[in-house]
């Protein structure tokens, strides 16, 4: 992810959360805009945490390549 990508991000997240914090002092449910945030936080958090183990995973290992008997 490149730094026009995080910045689009980040922006976003910033936006969902004025709109949260609007919501709730225009009388919203506190507890579902929270939670609304929070869901997708866990969700992106998760999304990364797999990525990771998959690329991880998918690496070779050096120790794995052929072997040859002399």
């Amino acid at each position: 992810m490149d730094k026009d990508e995080r910045a689009r991000r980040a922006a976003e997240q910033e936006e969902r959360a004025r709109a949260a914090i609007e919501a709730i002092m225009s009388g919203g449910d506190l507890g579902r805009e929270t939670q609304a945030l929070s869901n997708e936080f866990s969700d992106r958090q998760w999304a990364r945490l797999t990525a990771a183990i998959r690329r991880i995973l998918r690496r070779p290992d050096a120790t794995d390549g052929p072997t040859t008997n002399v």
